[in-house]
């Protein structure tokens, strides 16, 4: 008896779904997704067991290094450029259009603002060099009669520049959007206390009294 033989047809499968589902997922991703800032002056932080997650927005960020120099930093270009316009108005300093648009694409800030226009017109490569060798002052201003440091007056300036944003947002922009930007301090683990106490004490005497400490997470068994 001749065997029957089974017809074989050639399995296909549709790929549309599946590639229009990874580019959905790609562009997701591309769009919801929070780059990290490629910060000139990086330091280590020390190890804690604390699982509080710092915000990915809307934050202040105050870098300490080993040596305890002091920088800063917002994720909020526009509150950045509203703090540019600010300090040089409260230190009767100028920047020609270039150089505020240098300063804008700055991921820190760290010398004073009667060097900011010279420092803009360095190179990238002299620009790293100062921020490693500087910082911010936060020493009292004598000529001011709040004597108030140049580190204070840019929390300020950084503090009212978000709230300027975010009151001109409309009600439905403002839905997600903290309505203050979030103190983050960072220092490496080889800074000096004393510097990461008188960067604490500096923001109490202009009443900026919450804060976060970032840590690296370190579980119990390490």
């Amino acid at each position: 008896m001749g065997k029957i033989k089974i017809k074989k047809n050639d399995v296909w499968i549709d790929m549309t779904p599946m590639s229009d589902v990874m580019v959905l997922l790609l562009t997701f991703f591309m769009l919801s997704a929070n780059f990290v800032k490629n910060e000139v002056v990086k330091v280590v932080t020390p190890a804690s067991q604390t699982m509080a997650k710092v915000p990915s927005s809307a934050t202040l960020d105050i870098t300490i290094d080993p040596e305890g120099k002091v920088l800063v930093a917002t994720d909020k270009v526009v509150t950045m450029e509203k703090a540019l316009d600010q300090m040089l108005k409260e230190r009767e300093a100028s920047l020609t259009p270039d150089q505020k648009k240098t300063f804008l694409a700055q991921t820190q800030i760290g010398v004073p603002v009667k060097n900011l226009a010279q420092f803009l017109d360095m190179t990238h490569e002299e620009q790293v060099k100062v921020l490693k060798s500087t910082g911010i002052p936060t020493d009292s201003i004598q000529s001011r009669e709040d004597k108030m440091s140049e580190f204070q007056l840019w929390v300020k300036a950084m503090k009212n520049g978000y709230k300027e944003w975010y009151n001109d947002l409309d009600d439905v922009d403002k839905s997600g959007v903290a309505n203050k930007l979030e103190i983050c301090i960072k220092a490496d683990k080889q800074t000096p206390y004393s510097s990461v106490k008188m960067v604490i004490a500096e923001l109490q005497d202009i009443n900026e009294s919450r804060y976060k400490l970032v840590t690296q997470y370190k579980k119990l068994e390490d």
